[in-house]
């Protein structure tokens, strides 16, 4: 997390500026070159080198801002939608834990490490060739509306030159209220999110009284129920006030921990009310940054926009669980932090609220677009 905190900005930044296929391309060949020196290491020093390296080529390629800025330019109508679908891959890729237990345990951590190399430096640089930074330049139109009358394909006449996007210049993203608003509802739901999950097994244990193993159930049942999250927070930005969705998913965060506070848990079966309304508040998060930062201030700069929305979020992100880990150290239970992140989710309800409607945003961009 603290390394994609520090790295977004430039990953937006980049994307605003050159060719996401291009990005892709050349993250996919340093993260694999990271998995295969991890793999060939011999040092604790070039351990840690390497890790990074696979953390900085990760960056690149990851859903935190370089597919959410693709896909904000291909889709306006159905753009939540698209997003929450394209951010369900690790859901589908969790399988693969289980794989690689047994290759490990058959071949050694080494020969995981360096499969994943090659997979990545063949996979996904492959699929790199197949990324389009936007649709206009093919004669193609967002949400796959019809083309317009002189649009013309690129197998006929190349692409065509690129089209403005509509929005506000980052300088002024950075001078608006919206901004700081939910960068400060961003930072408050992840402190709350990565605060609870690094420390949701041993809390599980520790204050619940489950079993390592059932605390692990819990755990991977939230993550597959954030599938639901994704998907549905997504297609509730296409369809609703994006206000009214924000301040819900901070109450059902908020609510899921009361329910772990004021109801007797012991088993399993207790504990899926906290599964459910945790898992789906989890998943909205994850398709929020991209929707939201294109309702607010449209394409033109959406990738300066999406990284530094990641960045200080993150970071808040790293240091919830710290905070967590103290408090649990002071008082031998996780009560009095997770009455704070209670507390934390409730402020951000008024928070999302305090926005600007979604006409009022959209007013701001078609100005921006007619001072062009």
């Amino acid at each position: 997390q603290l390394e994609s905190g520090i790295v977004s900005p430039v990953i937006g930044f980049l994307l605003d500026r050159f060719s996401s296929r291009q990005l892709i391309f050349w993250s996919a060949i340093i993260s694999a070159a990271g998995f295969i020196g991890l793999g060939s290491t011999t040092g604790i020093v070039a351990f840690f080198l390497f890790f990074v390296v696979i953390s900085l080529g990760a960056s690149g390629v990851s859903h935190a801002v370089t597919w959410p800025v693709i896909i904000s330019r291909w889709f306006r109508r159905n753009r939540g939608l698209a997003t929450g679908l394209a951010v369900t891959g690790p859901i589908f890729g969790s399988p693969i834990v289980i794989l690689n237990a047994q290759i490990e345990e058959a071949y050694g951590w080494r020969v995981v490490l360096i499969g994943y190399g090659i997979l990545v430096l063949v996979g996904v640089t492959l699929l790199s060739t197949l990324v389009r930074d936007r649709p206009e330049p093919y004669g193609l139109r967002p949400d796959g509306d019809p083309p317009e009358e002189d649009a013309s394909t690129e197998l006929r006449t190349g692409p065509l030159p690129r089209r403005p996007d509509t929005g506000l210049t980052l300088h002024a993203v950075l001078r608006t209220r919206e901004f700081w608003l939910f960068t400060t509802y961003l930072a408050g739901t992840f402190t709350v999110n990565s605060g609870f999950q690094v420390h949701m097994i041993p809390y599980f244990q520790q204050d619940i009284g489950l079993t390592a193993a059932w605390a692990a159930v819990v755990m991977s049942l939230v993550f597959i129920i954030s599938g639901i999250g994704r998907v549905g927070g997504g297609y509730l930005l296409d369809k609703m006030d994006y206000r009214l969705v924000l301040a819900v998913v901070s109450a059902l965060m908020g609510f899921s921990l009361l329910y772990l506070q004021v109801v007797d848990v012991h088993t399993v079966s207790a504990t899926l009310p906290f599964v459910l309304t945790f898992g789906v508040s989890f998943g909205c998060l994850v398709p929020m940054r991209g929707a939201v930062g294109s309702i607010m201030f449209g394409t033109r700069t959406i990738g300066g926009v999406l990284g530094l929305l990641q960045g200080a979020p993150v970071a808040a992100g790293v240091v919830g669980p710290l905070v967590m880990g103290i408090i649990f150290d002071l008082n031998g239970n996780y009560s009095v932090a997770i009455w704070g992140l209670i507390v934390i989710s409730a402020l951000m309800v008024p928070l999302s609220l305090a926005m600007a409607s979604p006409a009022a945003l959209a007013k701001r961009i078609g100005a921006a677009a007619d001072q062009r």
